[in-house]
């Protein structure tokens, strides 16, 4: 006899409290905000023609659409028998042999393909990473501020988050040694130290050789691991920033998180950690999603071994330096009393500091102009930390609307000045 009925099974699924039910990691942590799952966000406005230097993203123009339907084509003809396969956790093995000679071109190194595992992005990377390394209440230190939905990832995996300022040629050598002292003393085990390197998010700094060399000195004397994240090393506007910490250490005690999601589009979600051996068997270990869709690795793999990725690198770097000196102009000739910032090298980002009143009040004026962007506070752990400070990403908008930035910026500071 049947005697299922669905009033029931429902009434008492609303008497459950589903937060009883979570993980320790789960409740430990808020939901995130769309910038964190990588969406386009946007304040309210009315504007009929916004602007939005909010999230960074690829200029949609810009992106080799064809080669990558190109590629996508002869994979499905002549190598879909093994390209609509799982990947497995490595990866498709041609695309990671290609990745590794590339890298070895790029940073003279010694790669081959088992040097290299395949992931969902430079995201996909830090977990497999955070599930192999860190356990609840180990430390992680991370510099402050830093990419939002980074430090949620490691708050997910019930780690202890340890901030250290960002400055102009990164963290303080010194600071972070006492720090990893200080904190060693009362028992706590520092298991990672978390780094944007080159063109870092959201300030665009560039750390100095110098720096790197110290803060690998410190790491190997205590034992913890570099977690690289390089998702903008590429995006260089004259000069490459100094060698990576992979590179300094020959991969010693350093995981490098690479993505082709800055560089081509971040909707292929292709990533790989790049790890001396003795690391990526245990982080095979404990990945359990049967790796991504080699149909994109086969197709990447073409675009390197054609040239064509290079090439498009290539004309990135320039198309985004425009970009970026496009929106400086703007700035310096309509806000120059209003703000000032640091010229990058690189990347995808502005670091804006206020002369003036507060980001805060600055972000919800400038929607009013259709002017979106955030206030530097949401990459501090505190919120509040920082209100002098917002992120400008220049890749993604037109190059009108980046002449046009500026004047609606001096309009929204007249708005919380008068």
């Amino acid at each position: 006899m049947n005697n299922f009925d669905q009033k029931i099974i429902t009434s008492r699924w609303a008497a459950i409290q589903v937060e009883k039910l979570l993980s320790s990691a789960a409740r430990g942590i808020s939901a995130g905000n769309a910038t964190d799952a990588g969406r386009m966000w946007r304040l309210p406005t009315d504007h009929l023609d916004p602007i939005i230097l909010a999230g960074g993203v690829p200029d949609d123009d810009a992106m080799p659409l064809q080669d990558i339907n190109d590629a996508l084509t002869k994979t499905i003809e002549n190598s879909a028998e093994d390209a609509m396969l799982y990947g497995g956790w490595f990866g498709y093995e041609g695309c990671r042999e290609a990745i590794a000679d590339r890298q070895n071109t790029i940073e003279g190194t010694s790669l081959v393909a088992d040097n290299i595992i395949m992931h969902n992005g430079s995201s996909g990377c830090l977990e497999n990473i955070l599930k192999a390394f860190v356990q609840p209440g180990d430390v992680v230190i991370v510099e402050s501020p830093s990419y939002s939905g980074t430090v949620r990832a490691i708050q997910g995996y019930e780690a202890d988050v340890v901030t250290i300022p960002m400055g102009k040629i990164g963290i303080d050598p010194q600071t972070f040694q006492e720090t990893v002292q200080r904190l060693q003393s009362v028992g706590k085990t520092i298991k990672l130290f978390y780094t944007i390197a080159d063109y870092h998010n959201p300030m665009g700094y560039v750390t100095s050789l110098e720096t790197r060399q110290k803060i690998l000195n410190t790491c190997s004397q205590f034992g913890i691991l570099i977690a690289e994240d390089a998702a903008y090393t590429e995006l260089y506007f004259d000069t490459p920033p100094p060698p990576s910490y992979f590179a300094l250490s020959n991969g010693c005690g350093v995981l490098k998180m690479c993505s082709f999601s800055k560089v081509v589009a971040t909707g292929l979600r292709i990533g790989w950690i790049q790890s001396r051996k003795e690391f990526t068997e245990p982080l095979t270990r404990v990945r359990f999603d049967m790796g991504n869709s080699p149909l994109f690795h086969y197709a990447l793999a073409e675009l390197i071994t054609s040239g064509k990725l290079e090439k498009h690198a290539e004309a990135m770097r320039s198309l985004y330096k425009q970009k970026c000196f496009t929106l400086i102009d703007s700035l310096r000739e309509h806000c120059n009393s209003y703000v000032t910032w640091e010229e990058p090298e690189g990347g995808y980002f502005l670091w804006v500091r206020c002369k003036v009143g507060n980001s805060l009040d600055l972000i919800k004026s400038a929607a009013e102009e259709g002017l979106v962007f955030p206030s530097g506070s949401v990459f501090f752990i505190d919120g509040t930390q920082d209100t002098s400070h917002f992120r400008l990403a220049y890749t993604g908008e037109s190059f009108q609307h980046l002449k046009d930035s500026g004047l609606r910026l001096r309009r929204a500071f007249d708005r919380i000045l008068d």
